[in-house]
């Protein structure tokens, strides 16, 4: 595949995540909200080969996730300008994301390894392995990918990459992953990537000559 081909469809790689991640996330099945200590034990322990399937399957979205980082640097960078300090923000803020996501995945897997071998997870073990998967997928992914989210609707405003509605749109979707209700607003965050990746595809990378840089003021 030459550069310009890999240039087209590298947008696609966000897409690509979010889907593996669905898959990997709808295979594990269990995302209850703060469930007792003894049905989370009671549900991987019965349920361990699933679960670590999933765990793996979702991890796998780190890759495309990471590629996605990439290809959405390199269109806001365009249009930002060569400095391009708003578009490192964003793009260190996907890779972050990925990195805690990932880690959150592999909690998964690990929990279901654990639990498929000889004497299972206590309820103890069990708890204390889903609270750090959760709160690393509740708390710290969403930071990272409202620094994400944020920068990339800061160039976008300033720039006209994105329709204005979704520029100030993106900003809401930054600001409610950082407040205590982040867990409500994960699934709009999963969508954006989802939006930009499409959106980007068919744009096209290039997009025609970027537009000089108004002031937002």
């Amino acid at each position: 595949m030459n550069e310009s081909r890999l240039e087209r469809f590298s947008p696609l790689s966000g897409a690509a995540a979010v889907l593996i991640m669905v898959v990997g996330i709808l295979s594990s099945n269990f995302y209850e909200f703060l469930p007792s200590a003894e049905h989370i034990a009671d549900f991987l322990n019965s349920n361990a080969a699933r679960v670590y399937t999933g765990g793996y399957i979702a991890s796998l979205s780190v890759f495309f996730l990471i590629w996605f980082a990439g290809s959405v640097r390199s269109v806001l960078i365009k249009y930002e300008g060569e400095a391009g300090s708003v578009s490192n923000t964003a793009f260190g803020g996907a890779v972050a994301a990925a990195v805690v996501l990932g880690i959150s995945f592999i909690g998964i897997f690990a929990s279901g390894l654990r639990a498929g071998a000889p004497g299972g997870l206590t309820p103890i073990g069990a708890v204390t392995m889903y609270d750090f998967w959760t709160q690393l997928t509740g708390q710290l992914f969403g930071i990272f990918m409202a620094v994400f989210i944020s920068a990339a609707a800061v160039v976008s405003l300033r720039t006209g990459l994105f329709p204005a509605w979704f520029g100030w749109a993106s900003l809401v979707i930054a600001f409610g992953l950082l407040t205590p209700f982040a867990y409500a607003v994960l699934g709009l965050a999963i969508l954006w990537l989802l939006v930009v990746s499409i959106w980007l595809y068919m744009k096209g990378t290039t997009a025609g000559e970027p537009r000089a840089i108004p002031e937002l003021a």
